[in-house]
């Protein structure tokens, strides 16, 4: 195995715990750990859309409609037709939300804190500065994957 594969490996098992983190910790709320950043993102962003909440996470969109169709059943969000475009789902928080989102980020600041115990202060900047890297890297890959999309110049389908 090279260095690539162990690099995604454990960003891969790191998010995996994560996911599990956040579910055993909001079990009690009815929340799993993959659902938590949708909440955010729609608490710092009423009335974002579905596609737009699709693409700021990475997501498929039909996994997105499924997740959020979950989080309403919930009582966690409500969806409203655009004024604009009434094809166009604008997602709005609720109450309920609002009311669990302060412990939804302790949640995230807690795992934060577990993910860098033992670590010296400058160790952690340097983490954060590396990953921040690393997004960068691969948040560029993927937008030009996206403007493919955008003019029939795809690449594999995977």
């Amino acid at each position: 195995m090279d260095k690539e594969d162990k690099l995604m490996r454990y960003i891969g098992r790191i998010t995996r715990c994560s996911n599990f983190y956040r579910a055993r910790m909001l079990s009690d709320v009815g929340l799993s750990g993959v659902q938590c950043p949708y909440l955010t993102r729609i608490a710092r962003q009423p009335g974002i859309s579905q596609d737009e909440l699709a693409g700021q996470l990475y997501k498929d969109k039909s996994v997105v409609a499924r997740h959020l169709a979950t989080l309403q059943q919930l009582g966690f969000i409500r969806r409203e037709p655009s004024p604009v475009d009434r094809r166009v789902q604008q997602i709005y928080p609720t109450e309920k939300t609002h009311q669990v989102l302060p412990r939804i980020l302790k949640v995230f600041a807690d795992w934060e804190a577990e993910l860098t115990s033992g670590f010296t202060e400058e160790e952690r900047e340097d983490a954060l500065s590396l990953l921040i890297r690393m997004y960068e890297n691969a948040e560029r890959v993927t937008d030009s994957l996206r403007g493919q999309e955008d003019t029939g110049k795809g690449g594999s389908g995977r």
